[in-house]
C-alpha cells in the first residue's frame, strides 16, 4: 500500500474496525471529490461538506446485488467523516465515479473483487 493508501485504509478501520474488514473488500475513490458535490451512489444520495476520499466498503461480497454496504466520505484535511449505510454497490451504471482496490479481507476470495 502507497502512504496515502495506508492513511485512508488507518481511517476506514478506524471506523469498521478489523472484525469487520475480515470479510469485507474496500475501495476508494481515484481522485479526490470537491467539497459541495452531490453525489448518488445506487441507493445513496451524499453530500461532500468537504474535499474528501470516497470509500466503497462491500460488507458481504460474497453475496448477489442489493447486500449490506457502506459508503464513508473522509476529509482530506482533516479527520471528519461522514458514514452513510446502503444496500447497492456504485458499480452498477457506467459512467459513474471510478474506483480502486485499497482492500481485500483475509475472507474474502479473490473471485469476489470486482474488476474496475
Amino acid at each position: 500500500m502507497m502512504q496515502s493508501d495506508r492513511s485512508i485504509f488507518e481511517r476506514v478501520r478506524a471506523v469498521l474496525g478489523d472484525e469487520i474488514l475480515l470479510s469485507a473488500i474496500v475501495y476508494v475513490s481515484h481522485e479526490t471529490v470537491r467539497a459541495g458535490t452531490k453525489i448518488q451512489f445506487g441507493d445513496a444520495l451524499m453530500d461532500v461538506p468537504w474535499d474528501a476520499w470516497i470509500v466503497f466498503a462491500d460488507l458481504e461480497p460474497q453475496a448477489n446485488w442489493g447486500h449490506r454496504c457502506v459508503y464513508l466520505i473522509l476529509q482530506c484535511e482533516g479527520n471528519e467523516f461522514v458514514q452513510e449505510s446502503a444496500q447497492m454497490p456504485p458499480f452498477l451504471k457506467p459512467g459513474g465515479m471510478p474506483f480502486r482496490l485499497l482492500w481485500k479481507g483475509s475472507e474474502v476470495p479473490d473471485w469476489a473483487v470486482a474488476s474496475l
